[in-house]
């Protein structure tokens, strides 16, 4: 390719002179939405003026402790490397582990309203059944009297008073 045919863009110096750099644009808002809430903004900034002045002068201080936590937070971040095999071993039986309570809730969302409605007819009046329990091999309901407990726990709020 001949040099010749080679057309480049020729743009004047004079243009791009710095003389001819005026800055930036600026473009007028008169939103009153916007006014009222960078007066707001305005208002919030001068009130959080005295606090950044206070916070100035009680940083210097909490600098030492930052050198010294360092190093520490250095060391914290190697154990945490170091420990993440046996954690993310644990951590995944923690998810197989929770798969097989799920399972079990399940069951035990089955098991409790026919467990309710069996023993509907046994309760008294301000009797509730509570819990599910084996002893020796056999299975029952503890069973409690809401009027009694609630006897006790105004007693006990009296004994503590």
């Amino acid at each position: 390719m001949d040099r010749s045919n080679n057309k480049t863009m020729q743009i004047n110096k004079e243009i791009l002179s710095e003389k001819n750099y005026t800055g930036t644009r600026l473009i007028e808002i008169n939103d009153e939405t916007v006014v009222t809430l960078n007066n707001e903004r305005k208002e919030l900034l001068a009130e959080g003026e005295p606090i950044l002045k206070e916070m100035e002068l009680l940083s210097p201080p909490l600098d030492a402790f930052y050198v010294l936590l360092g190093p520490v937070e250095k060391e914290r971040a190697r154990i945490k490397e170091e420990m993440k095999p046996a954690y993310d071993a644990y951590q995944a039986k923690v998810a197989e582990m929770d798969k097989v309570y799920q399972k079990g809730q399940l069951v035990s969302d089955k098991i409790q309203p026919i467990v309710a409605e069996l023993i509907k007819g046994e309760l008294g009046e301000f009797e509730k059944g509570l819990t599910m329990k084996e002893v020796d091999g056999k299975l029952f309901v503890e069973v409690i009297d809401e009027i009694e407990e609630k006897v006790k726990a105004i007693r006990a709020s009296k004994k503590n008073a």
